[in-house]
């Protein structure tokens, strides 16, 4: 086995930038550094790095993807690695637009890490510097009994990782679907909705079989949206129909 080190700098200041990256062998396997903090859940598999990181590699020819938000252009390098030894590799990305300098600033009120995520400080950390978002709201929900990771912060504004480009905000997803275990996760119900800017739990955070197979249809979302209006947070409907989209979200 090889070293492969690899080091993502911004292309305009020559600077290592953070930047998530999937990286794969010649024979196809996913390869990450021993400590990397790893994307939990479907879809291309990556890790995140805060600039540079090693990994070890079999013989032969390396795929590496490197990624910073939608603002810079994905990089794609293909590096021959010994079968033994370290090879080096610089990527540098490029912006190919700037949003907030136009007055749009990118933002994701609707994040969550699940039972299964390892390492949540970590990677909230990184996550909002990576996607280049100025306003991040990781919430609270309940689902049945799973220990959702992103659970275990208080509600409120999260100062230890906000700074004076860059709010993180814990807020609460309330849901109300009524469903069976035969059925799909969505079921029927009046949908889900997020409160942000909160500065108390509004309870129940969910209603239905959500909960469990015996929890009442009540109370209605209404009341928790008036709950979260009376503490001077904001209300949005972050899934409709059935619990999840919509058309009709369109029109409204």
């Amino acid at each position: 086995m090889a070293t492969l080190r690899v080091t993502v700098l911004d292309a305009t200041t020559g600077e290592p930038v953070e930047a998530k990256a999937h990286v794969l062998s010649a024979a196809g396997r996913f390869l990450a550094p021993r400590d990397g903090i790893l994307k939990v859940g479907p879809g291309l598999e990556f890790f995140y790095t805060d600039g540079r990181f090693d990994l070890e590699a079999p013989v032969g020819q390396a795929d590496v993807v490197v990624e910073r938000g939608t603002e810079y252009v994905p990089v794609r390098r293909v590096v021959s690695v010994p079968t033994e030894g370290m090879v080096e590799l610089e990527v540098a990305l490029e912006r190919w637009t700037d949003l907030p300098a136009q007055g749009w600033h990118p933002g994701n009120t609707h994040l969550h890490y699940d039972q299964n995520e390892l390492r949540p400080d970590e990677r909230l950390k990184l996550d909002a510097v990576i996607e280049g978002y100025g306003v991040t709201v990781i919430s609270v929900l309940r689902r049945r009994e799973l220990p959702y990771a992103s659970n275990r912060y208080p509600i409120g504004l999260f100062t230890d990782l906000c700074t004076a480009h860059h709010i993180v905000d814990v807020g609460e997803e309330s849901r109300h679907n009524l469903a069976t275990r035969e059925m799909d996760y969505g079921g029927f119900g009046y949908g889900h909705v997020m409160f942000i800017n909160i500065r108390n739990i509004v309870d129940p955070v969910s209603r239905g079989t959500l909960v469990n197979d015996l929890d009442p249809d009540y109370p209605p979302l209404c009341w928790a949206c008036d709950d979260a209006r009376g503490q001077g947070g904001t209300v949005i409907w972050c899934h409709n129909g059935r619990g999840m989209e919509a058309p009709v979200a369109a029109a409204l």
